[in-house]
């Protein structure tokens, strides 16, 4: 049998449903008309025509034509005007609805708008659960607030922690950068987003960011936490356990097992941290701070307190930067000081503050000593002020020469030849058959070129004033044997592992480091980072 009424007053429809169905009850609060009815399994129904109006608790219902189960105390919404509102301040609305009064979860479906005032969440399949304050899609979705745009195929949002949680396929866009990640969690009142698994992050000028563990970013201060990151820029790749990023202050710090792979140059520098300036384009990296370039069949190693990389829009310009207790190694050299820099482009070491240099049997000291590696190989060495240069021969005896400056040429890897610039002098011992001391020759002038035959000293040209004597073995004295000055540092010598593990190294005999500022002002560059601490 079916029942029709047609235009019934609203507080009759009202006062009817409500007594009917009681508290809990999905009620009738106004309808155009409705009849009564039932389906093919027997269960009654009502079928509400017109501005339909719903009401369960704090939860109305607004359609244009409804189907109300009583029995089951479920409905079935449809029409243009589909609409869920909670208290007053959420809004779900769609073409198709259906509400489960017992359970109290809302299956909205097609052009679905679900709003708060923290953030709207648009798809076209989307449950709400009353109880559990909680909505969710399952077919894609995306949920806009004041300063993200967030797009998953699952999500959920819960409605009184303003928490939502996506996974498979989410991006995240800001204005200043686009994130990528599996699996995201977001708050839509703090602005915090939280990932748990390989995340990637693309900033507006190109630079990007992975991360293999836990994230946390605070999208309104432009500032990120990342596990096991990786961040690229035009210039390098930097990785860390952990990387901090200020996208405000153009800032990033990287800790715990710090490595900087240069894209451009054979060049990986590590550490156990690091601060990266965006604008400035200028990296520090401290804590047993170690680069390394392989060269042909050799690598330079570099180690230093502080490592500073500079990048410059001109590649000459481009250097690294090494200050206090630094340290150099590869196969055919070793070399300390204070200070040092490093012009990638031009593979030219620049050694600053009590600089001393080995090369086989010779050591090599002055004020500030550059070094340059050509293809690979070391080709040619300057020697600036105070110059002094030790080899020690077959007979364990010292050869030495000392001057204002000198000029070092190398071949495959050996001293080939010294020139000596102003107030030269040099000790010689003759060998007869390289194992018997003919005599020392001491000699004064202002110029004079040695010449090496296999990184031995083989002979010595003298020029302007020379003034000389050969000593005989049998009259010389200790003291005839060094020149003023003579300081042979064989057990500062470092190994490679001294270099690339940072340990120890006999302490420093008190040499002046004072002696001569870089080229490059370390300490104004150092200046334009925070403090490492």
């Amino acid at each position: 049998m079916k029942f029709i009424y047609n235009f019934l007053p609203l507080f009759l429809i009202f006062v009817c449903s409500f007594s009917v169905f009681g508290q809990g009850k999905i009620n009738i609060e106004q309808a155009d008309s409705f009849e009564g009815s039932t389906n093919e399994n027997g269960e009654p129904f009502r079928k509400l025509i017109g501005d339909v109006i719903l009401r369960q608790g704090n939860t109305r219902i607004f359609g244009d034509s409804v189907i109300l189960y009583s029995q089951k105390n479920v409905t079935e919404v449809f029409g243009e005007r589909v609409r869920v509102v909670e208290s007053d301040t959420i809004t779900v609305t769609g073409k198709k609805l259906i509400y489960n009064g017992n359970t109290r979860v809302a299956q909205m479906r097609e052009d679905v708008i679900y709003k708060d005032p923290s953030m709207t969440l648009y798809s076209d399949h989307l449950d709400y659960n009353l109880p559990a304050n909680l909505a969710y899609y399952y077919e894609g979705g995306r949920l806009v607030d004041s300063t993200n745009v967030l797009t998953s195929t699952e999500g959920s949002y819960h409605t009184i922690s303003h928490m939502a949680s996506f996974k498979d396929s989410v991006v995240l866009v800001n204005p200043d950068y686009t994130l990528e990640s599996d699996t995201l969690q977001y708050n839509t009142q703090s602005k915090i987003a939280y990932t748990q698994g390989p995340t990637l992050i693309t900033a507006r000028d190109g630079n990007q960011l992975t991360a293999q563990a836990g994230s946390e970013y605070l999208t309104t201060q432009q500032q990120s936490i990342f596990g096991l990151g990786t961040v690229e820029t035009e210039k390098y790749i930097i990785s860390a356990d952990q990387l901090f990023l200020d996208d405000v202050q153009k800032l990033y710090r990287a800790t715990s097992n710090v490595e900087m792979v240069s894209k451009d140059e054979n060049v990986v520098i590590t550490g156990d941290s690091a601060i990266y300036r965006r604008n400035l384009g200028i990296t520090k990296v401290y804590g047993k701070a170690v680069m390394r370039r392989p060269m042909e069949m050799d690598t330079l190693f570099l180690s230093a307190d502080t490592l500073v990389s500079v990048e410059d829009s001109i590649p000459e310009n481009e250097r690294i930067l090494a200050y206090h207790d630094v340290r150099v190694y590869r196969s055919d050299l070793q070399a300390l000081s204070d200070s040092l820099s490093y012009h990638i482009t031009d593979s030219i070491l620049y050694l600053y503050r009590d600089p001393i240099l080995w090369n086989n049997e010779s050591q090599i000291v002055a004020d500030t000593i550059n070094l340059e590696i050509i293809d690979g190989q070391v080709r040619k060495m300057n020697v600036i002020q105070n110059s002094f240069v030790i080899s020690k021969d077959t007979t364990s005896n010292f050869n030495q020469v000392k001057g204002r400056d000198m000029v070092v040429d190398f071949d495959q890897g050996r001293i080939k030849s010294i020139d000596v610039n102003g107030n030269g002098e040099s000790i010689y011992f003759v060998l007869e058959q390289d194992s018997i001391v003919v005599g020392m020759n001491h000699i004064l002038c202002s110029d004079m070129v040695l010449r090496f035959a296999q990184g031995a000293l083989n002979n010595i040209s003298f020029y302007t004033d020379p003034n000389g004597q050969l000593i005989p073995p049998h009259e010389l004295a200790k003291a005839d044997k060094e020149l003023q000055g003579f300081d042979w540092r064989i057990d500062e010598r470092p190994s490679k592992e001294q270099v690339i593990k940072r340990t120890a190294l006999k302490q420093r005999n008190g040499t002046d480091k004072n002696s001569i500022i870089p080229d490059v002002d370390i300490k104004k560059v150092e200046q334009q980072l925070p403090s490492s601490q």
